[in-house]
């Protein structure tokens, strides 16, 4: 009798092995949280993994470098891009800073709470989002769908763009995928559709000589600037016709 059940639990070890095998391992999240100095490379991810910046810590990804899946920045973090990729989103939360100055981010580029987010170069594989009072500055790189500021978010451009004077684009109140052309201050054409709701605002702001540095970016203020309703005549200009 023993020897005829031998088979058939064999096959059932057999089985179950087959079975864990074909299970994926977990993604990992990878916390950086004492306040040091991170670079990828020469650390690296698997794919799926992501990775957090939390506390002061930085984490700087550089040339060659790739983060499997998300890339997120918390609390006082600052998260620096110059080069590299993600295969997901980047996301600025809290008071963090990130700075994105070449590379490519695979999905969205987020500015949530009261973080601020200075794109200055690279590339956003889908839409860029401030949200929250998250405030983004853009002064070059690319999107390649759209803008959008939405719960007192706010997005300062500094570039030349397609309508007369700089300021205010939009008057607070809801502007649906109206499109926005110029030309960003590091010279890349901009073409994309803005969407702003919630008492969000998209500034226009006038390029200084030169590209301002990430650092710097956000000591422009829009008070010294020219503001106006454009938003708000363009939609009884519509109305008109």
């Amino acid at each position: 009798m023993q020897r005829s059940f031998q088979p058939v639990m064999t096959t059932i070890v057999l089985t179950a092995a087959m079975l864990l095998a074909c299970v994926p391992a977990s993604a990992a999240v990878i916390v950086h949280d004492d306040g040091g100095i991170y670079d990828y490379p020469p650390l690296t991810t698997a794919a799926g993994d992501d990775v957090r910046a939390e506390g002061t810590t930085t984490v700087n990804l550089l040339t060659g470098g790739s983060i499997g899946d998300d890339l997120y920045a918390y609390d006082t973090s600052t998260v620096t891009v110059s080069g590299g990729s993600t295969s997901g989103l980047l996301s600025a939360n809290d008071n963090s800073t990130v700075n994105v100055s070449g590379g490519t981010i695979g999905d969205k580029l987020y500015a949530f709470d009261t973080s601020t987010v200075n794109f200055s170069g690279g590339s956003v594989g889908d839409y860029l989002l401030a949200q929250n009072r998250g405030t983004v500055n853009i002064s070059g790189g690319s999107i390649t769908n759209e803008l959008t500021a939405q719960n007192s978010g706010t997005v300062n451009i500094f570039g030349t763009f397609d309508i007369f004077g700089y300021g205010v684009y939009a008057d607070g109140s809801l502007l649906d995928g109206a499109t926005l052309t110029g030309t960003l201050a590091d010279g890349t054409a901009f073409d994309n559709s803005v969407w702003i709701n919630n008492s969000a605002t998209i500034t226009l702001a006038a390029p200084a000589t030169a590209v301002p540095e990430p650092s710097s970016m956000a000591m422009f203020g829009i008070g010294a600037l020219g503001l106006f309703g454009y938003g708000r005549r363009r939609r009884q200009t519509s109305a008109a016709a």
